[in-house]
């Protein structure tokens, strides 16, 4: 049930009235129906799945805790997740390409193809379970002994889809605290849901008309086309995922959960560094946390190389978690090659900076840093990898003869939407980096308020694209 669907606007209305006329003790127990209701919705043969995961880390959790040496039981947790990701993500991925290479010496491949759905939210799940067994061995919290609340917290509907990659130590306490009806605390997490909203369907759902047309065909175009198709599918990327987010964290806020911040001006970046710091922060720092860090200090003895080994394994294994196939790889890789570098060059950038205008020298990074963003992000979205290189070796060519950009399935009404809707967006997120503009809303007459509230309604209304397209972060 995705939270842009008809289905959603029905479904949480009368789940949030039930919630709060509810007594406090049995919330969690609602709160655990409604969340299966909703993932049942995108399958019940998945939710029989993540079912047997839940058990397998409840009763995990509490051996590791158990045990005097944990390393034992927390091996085979890890076992046991890992497995369960690659058995039903990756499997006939690398079962193809075993098929492929054994063919070359007239072998057939004795392997099976396994005919099954992907679940969804397996690569969220799993890497909250990882973290969970993890932070348990290392004592930053204990093993949840209530198989109930334990499963609420996995299942917790505003998240389980995608994300934020919320750490169970942070949310397993709420499940207990009480929540009670708190109107300023309702219509600001309402306001964040109408935000999100706004950034996927006005803009993220009206980015992927040019966007899908480009792509459906994308060796028939050049030059100027594929610059326009990498920009619009950076800004459609960004506000499909973060308007998930925000429509996500807002549902939690007005049930009284608060989940992790996901995104903070990724566009402001001035290095891809900078950028993995503001992009999908809950996943960014479960990798640094969980990934990299351990393997640094591992190779803390190499200095640098130490950072630039646990910098590749870190984004290799970041690339095939945002899909299957040698295009995701080979796009991790290139963004570990990347942050590498500016890793064995922070000495060398920082002397340069002071040989030029500190303004100019920010300006320079900034558009080195976002070109660099949106070539990586339309390669990510290729086919395959044949059609990535043709993309990022053909955006500079002479513009081939079907480059009208009225030809790509928008008008120019569709384009002024576009840039007028980015502005706010960008716009918005600026002042919010100086503080809440919710608060700061919320301090304006009356009739300012409920012109912007009405405002974005029309808007949303009016100027949404209804197709019910999916959420892009589905498919990892």
């Amino acid at each position: 049930m995705a939270f842009n669907s008809f289905n959603f606007l029905i479904f949480f209305p009368v789940f949030f009235a039930i919630y709060f006329l509810l007594s406090h003790k049995f919330r969690w127990i609602f709160l655990l129906i409604g969340s299966i209701v909703f993932y049942s919705f995108f399958s019940v043969y998945g939710l029989i799945l993540f079912a047997a995961v839940i058990l397998f880390n409840y009763f995990s959790g509490i051996a590791i805790e158990k045990s005097p040496d944990n390393k034992l039981p927390l091996f085979v947790a890890l076992i046991f997740n890992i497995g369960w990701l690659v058995l039903f993500k990756y499997f006939n991925f690398f079962n193809s390409n075993l098929t492929e290479l054994l063919s070359y010496i007239g072998v057939n491949n004795p392997l099976p193809f396994l005919n099954w759905i992907l679940p969804a939210g397996i690569s969220y799940y799993i890497f909250q379970a990882i973290g969970y067994n993890v932070d348990i061995s290392n004592e930053l919290q204990p093993a949840e002994k209530h198989l109930g609340k334990f499963a609420t917290c996995f299942l917790f509907f505003p998240k389980v889809a995608l994300g934020p990659v919320e750490r169970p130590r942070n949310l397993l306490p709420q499940i207990n605290q009480q929540h009670d009806f708190n109107y300023d605390r309702i219509t600001s997490g309402l306001k964040l849901f109408a935000w999100g909203l706004f950034k996927k369907v006005v803009i993220a759902d009206r980015l992927s008309i040019l966007v899908a047309h480009v792509y459906s065909d994308t060796t028939s175009y050049s030059g100027f086309i594929l610059i326009l198709t990498a920009v619009f599918y950076t800004f459609q990327l960004y506000a499909d995922f973060s308007g998930y987010t925000d429509m996500a964290l807002g549902i939690a806020e007005a049930l009284g959960f608060k989940l992790m911040k996901n995104f903070n001006r990724p566009f402001a970046s001035t290095s891809i560094t900078e950028f993995w710091q503001r992009w999908h922060i809950s996943f960014s720092t479960w990798l640094y946390e969980y990934l990299y860090n351990p393997i640094s200090l591992i190779k803390r003895s190499w200095g640098k190389w130490g950072m630039v080994y646990a910098i590749m394994i870190t984004f290799t294994l970041c690339g095939l978690w945002h899909g299957v196939g040698w295009v995701f790889l080979v796009w991790g890789i290139i963004n570990g090659m990347i942050l590498s570098y500016e890793v064995l060059t922070i000495k060398f950038r920082k002397n340069l900076s002071k040989k030029i205008n500190p303004h100019l020298f920010k300006i320079l990074c900034w558009i080195i840093t976002f070109s660099v963003l949106c070539l990586s992000s339309a390669f990510s979205h290729c086919k395959s990898l044949s059609e990535g290189i043709y993309f990022v070796t053909h955006v500079f060519n002479i513009p081939s003869g079907n480059s009208h950009i009225f030809k790509l399935g928008l008008d120019p009404l569709n384009y002024m939407i576009i840039i007028a809707a980015v502005i706010v967006m960008e716009s918005v997120q600026y002042f919010q980096s100086k503080g809440s503009v919710r608060q700061l809303i919320n301090s304006k007459h009356w009739v300012i308020r409920w012109s912007l509230y009405f405002g974005i309604l029309i808007v949303i209304l009016f100027f949404g694209e209804y197709d019910n397209r999916q959420f892009i972060y589905f498919q990892f």
